[in-house]
């Protein structure tokens, strides 16, 4: 048998999120079958180690997150059955199972699915390894031929997949719009989750999720702020545990919630981890700005947003930029342009693909291509060689190239891979 106890831990991402393994007639280790719709997107950030995926268990598709180790004792040696920011976890993927296997729960106590991946891998584990050490597998794969790609192609294609990008955006947003049809609650929804990062973007989102908006536009900027923290379940202290300007905003919530049966949310859900930028009673603090009196969402949002991006983005960004009630700093310049690229431009797109006016695309690629480039981890290679984006544009065609291509193995739908291997011309 194989020793997995040496394996570390970012080689069995690899392998799950490159899918080197058959994944035909997959089961749990109780025996249900898996089948896997999406594989996800790892998470550089705090939390589970993979993000966005969807997976049918059995008769049922589950959507959520996935954590990886190399057996299923390390999910309680490391704390996750007592921390509810796995509670989305669909499954535990792990290398081997061990004397744990499937006994496992989640902090609410629900069972944990269970899949052991090998058995399944398509090669010995000793070759996985060595390869992962030796032989390059991040995007773009290509990357030893590069130099051969025609000059003017990356460009162009990134930002062909840039627009791409924006509209994949739009359509996910589609569902949870055919759910509850109102543009403008989806983007509440949308704009919490980008303003809470990677660490807080589902609870920024189910925080959203409860704010009744209605409400929320007729009330003053001190009670907008003392609504959010209290159904965020940060007023949920004793009182004496306050201070003066705290108490008074847990005695205003709890005029609220008694009017009108409001029920918070578990402080235990928020994550307290990255920058203090990121911490979470500023970012709710940012958002009770665009909530209250003078606020983005006071009045015909997705109007004012559409209106300011005719004129320029820098008007859309003052939009977003509100100064919070309680004096702390408004949302940076950064985080305001991330807000505008991943929830308001798919979010305005949905909203003008849905009233049929395709002139709004192009106006929101126009402000897409006028913010800043991102450059991170995924953008880093492409820079290495030469494709340095100098916008937003061609900084979230990168990343569509890299996730939607080179991780997903389509070479063949790339023209670049084309280029560099004729041979997959029509495969």
């Amino acid at each position: 048998s194989e020793d997995v106890s040496r394996v570390p831990e970012v080689i069995i991402q690899d392998l799950w999120t490159r899918g080197v393994f058959s994944q035909d007639a997959l089961q749990t280790t109780s025996g249900d079958t898996v089948q896997i719709l999406s594989r996800g997107h790892l998470n550089h950030d705090s939390g589970p180690d993979v993000t966005n995926a969807r997976i049918r268990i059995g008769d049922v598709v589950w959507a959520g997150d996935i954590e990886i180790h190399r057996t299923s004792s390390e999910w309680e040696a490391h704390g996750h059955h007592t921390d509810s920011a796995y509670d989305r976890v669909v499954l535990h993927v792990i290398l081997a199972p061990d004397a744990r296997t499937g006994t496992l729960s989640r902090a609410d106590g629900s069972a944990l699915p269970e899949l052991a991946l090998l058995d399944t891998l398509d090669r010995p584990l000793r070759q996985l390894v060595r390869d992962f050490y030796l032989c390059p597998t991040g995007a773009p794969h290509c990357k030893a031929r590069w130099h051969e790609v025609p000059e003017t192609l990356p460009r162009e294609w990134i930002r062909t997949l840039g627009a791409e990008r924006l509209r994949e955006k739009a359509h996910a947003f589609a569902e949870a719009y055919g759910q509850a049809p109102d543009p403008d609650a989806l983007l509440l929804r949308a704009v919490f989750r980008a303003l809470g990062y990677a660490a807080n973007a589902d609870t920024m989102e189910a925080l959203a999720d409860r704010v009744p908006l209605e409400l929320a536009r007729t009330l003053s900027a001190t009670d907008t702020h003392a609504l959010l923290l209290g159904l965020a379940g940060w007023l949920d202290q004793e009182r004496d545990l306050f201070d003066d300007a705290t108490r008074d905003l847990a005695g205003r919530f709890e005029v609220l919630r008694m009017a009108h049966e409001l029920v918070p949310m578990k402080r235990s859900a928020w994550r307290r981890g990255g920058r203090p930028a990121n911490a979470p009673l500023r970012r709710i603090a940012q958002a009770a700005a665009l909530l209250g009196p003078g606020g983005l969402f006071r009045d015909e949002p997705i109007r004012q947003l559409a209106t300011a991006l005719g004129n320029s983005t820098r008007k859309a960004l003052k939009l977003l930029r509100t100064p919070p009630p309680d004096g702390s700093s408004r949302l940076g310049r950064g985080r305001a342009e991330a807000v505008l690229t991943n929830a308001v431009l798919p979010v305005l797109l949905l909203d003008a693909e849905i009233r049929e006016h395709p002139d709004v695309e192009p106006l929101l690629l126009a402000a897409l291509g006028a913010l800043s480039a991102e450059h991170d981890r995924v953008t880093r290679p492409f820079e290495e060689l030469g494709v340095t984006a100098t916008s937003a544009l061609e900084s979230q065609g990168i990343h569509q190239l890299a996730r939607s291509y080179c991780e997903a193995g389509r070479c063949a739908s790339c023209p670049i891979g084309q280029a560099l291997y004729p041979g997959l011309r029509g495969a």
